[in-house]
């Protein structure tokens, strides 16, 4: 029962902390009207796989991180760059308006960028670190290490089913709006400028 407990938990901490607009999520949409729905639910697989990391080492060392706030800094301070590149890169993308058909190269180019997106995330961290610790000091969750593995298990499967979500919106997107999905790419390249400005901000201020 344990195990199923704090399984729960992570998905339901997962799913709602991804549920808002944030960088990953809009890039599997934008994946799905430029590339389909096959290469955005292997984006999506990705991008879940390394939530389970991210809650794990959060949990695990959540006496260390609540404990060092530098470390939150640090982690700011590198998300700033990585998001401005990658928001750029999203920025002067060239839409694809042609659709191939799908490949198994093309879904193993979109789970690897499912990874890259979702590692370069690392405000993921500071995250599981507050919520995770919330639940543990009120004895909702243990921190022992079996349990934080069902937690972080559980995340990978909550934010997957966001990430399912978003990926049918842009389908939705495609369909009803022709224009829209010719900008999708740019949108959320300002998406990941904004985020990366307001670290900024949050950073220095």
């Amino acid at each position: 029962m344990g195990f199923l407990l704090h399984f729960a938990w992570g998905w339901l901490c997962g799913f709602f902390g991804t549920l808002p607009f944030g960088t990953i999520n809009v890039s599997i949409a934008e994946a799905a009207i430029q590339r389909g729905i096959r290469v955005a639910i292997s984006m999506a697989v990705g991008a879940a796989v390394i939530e389970f990391f991210q809650a794990y080492v959060a949990l695990t060392f959540y006496d260390i991180l609540t404990h060092n706030p530098a470390m939150e800094r640090t982690i700011i301070l590198t998300c700033i760059p990585l998001f401005l590149l990658v928001g750029v890169y999203y920025l002067f993308k060239k839409n694809h308006t042609i659709h191939p058909p799908t490949t198994k190269a093309a879904n193993a180019m979109g789970f690897a960028k499912g990874i890259a997106l979702s590692s370069i995330n690392l405000m993921a961290i500071p995250y599981f670190v507050v919520i995770g610790g919330y639940l543990a000091s009120s004895n909702y969750i243990s921190l022992r290490p079996e349990f934080i593995a069902a937690y972080s298990s559980g995340a990978v499967f909550g934010s997957f089913l966001t990430f399912l979500i978003y990926a049918k919106l842009g389908q939705v997107i495609k369909r009803k709006s022709e224009k829209m999905s010719r900008y999708a790419a740019k949108i959320v390249g300002l998406i990941f400028i904004s985020i990366a400005i307001s670290q900024a901000i949050r950073y220095y201020w």
